[in-house]
């Protein structure tokens, strides 16, 4: 037991002497001339010497002199030279960086010519050429990184024709774009959204089949509510007249019956005769009153069902008409997606 206590604190010792020395090991002088220069330069992490470098945010010009001091350096884990004045010449000091892992070389004056001083870099597994003016010629001097996982070709002259050899020599590489994989992927889209499309005008078709059909529910309904509106209106009138009648008759009536009373020598039979014609017209006008107001609320409702049948009439065509044009249009946008479809399909 007290000799394994004893193991477990010389490993322990061992590995805290072990993280000391890595920690110790970081290349300072390299580290200062990086920062003079107007980089950054740190270690990867507490416990590992490897420096990462970089030069894209510096405010003093970095050109191929710059590099010199980069020359043999194995501890450089990544390197950053976006956007900077170095050219093909001055990665000629990066091609004994055998630890570089990373590479930044977006939007340099890099070309073909610069790549074979990277062919030597083994360990390199990202590379970004970014806005360069790399071609497929140069992709050749890639094939024997056999590390490279991702390579970045955004804005270069790199085509389809220099990145598939690429593919083959490295089974493990993701270069970005890979235009080989967008177009397959293209394809693969384009032909679903002709077929959605081709979908949604068979959708249409059957929503107009059944809008017609609303529309021919909708016509019947508008046109039965219009009907009952002028039946209703009419038994209104009707009674309305009848009621103006009766009124007029009962004027009349009451008009007679004053003039009556009015005759010193009129028989009290005949005052008695006009009276009871007038208390008769009286409770026909009442009569009247109570049917014309009887026939004021079934107009009502049937003018108000009318309108509302007659709206939703309307409605029915207008969505008719609204489903007509979009598929129109879809029409339209299906045949161009199927034309782009079978366009991409014969590439």
């Amino acid at each position: 037991m007290k000799l394994a206590g004893t193991l477990l604190f010389v490993m322990l010792s061992s590995s805290v002497a072990v993280a000391y020395q890595e920690t110790a090991e970081v290349d300072q002088q390299l580290v200062q001339a990086v920062q003079n220069a107007g980089g950054q330069a740190m270690p990867l992490a507490k416990n590992d010497a490897r420096l990462s470098i970089s030069f894209h945010l510096s405010d003093k010009e970095i050109g191929n002199d710059i590099l010199a001091m980069l020359a043999g350096k194995t501890n450089v884990h990544t390197l950053n030279l976006r956007g900077t004045k170095i050219t093909d010449e001055g990665l000629a000091h990066l091609s004994g960086l055998k630890g570089l892992t990373r590479l930044h070389l977006e939007r340099t004056a890099v070309t073909d010519a610069g790549l074979p001083h990277l062919t030597g870099i083994e360990t390199l597994e990202y590379l970004n050429l970014y806005d360069t003016k790399v071609t497929d010629a140069g992709l050749t001097h890639l094939h024997g990184l056999k590390n490279l996982k991702k390579l970045f070709v955004w804005q270069t002259a790199v085509t389809e024709a220099g990145e598939e050899p690429l593919k083959s020599a490295l089974p493990q590489i993701e270069i970005v774009p890979d235009f080989r994989k967008d177009r397959e992927k293209a394809k693969v889209e384009a032909a679903r959204a002709a077929e959605d499309a081709a979908k949604e005008v068979e959708e249409l078709a059957a929503k107009i089949t059944e809008q017609e059909k609303a529309i021919e529910t909708t016509a019947a309904a508008s046109t039965s509510a219009a009907t009952q509106q002028q039946l209703t209106k009419a038994a209104q009138d009707s009674a309305g007249e009848v009621l103006k009648a009766e009124t007029a008759n009962l004027e009349t009536l009451t008009k007679l019956l004053e003039e009556i009373k009015k005759n010193p020598a009129a028989a009290k039979e005949a005052v008695e005769a006009a009276e009871k014609s007038v208390a008769e017209a009286k409770a026909e006008v009442e009569k009247s009153l109570a049917k014309t107001e009887a026939a004021k609320k079934p107009a009502e409702d049937a003018a108000k069902a009318a309108e509302e049948a007659k709206k939703k009439a309307d409605e029915a065509t207008k969505a008719l008409e609204d489903l007509k044009k979009k598929s129109e249009e879809t029409i339209k946008k299906a045949a161009e997606l199927k034309t782009k479809s079978e366009e991409l399909q014969k590439q």
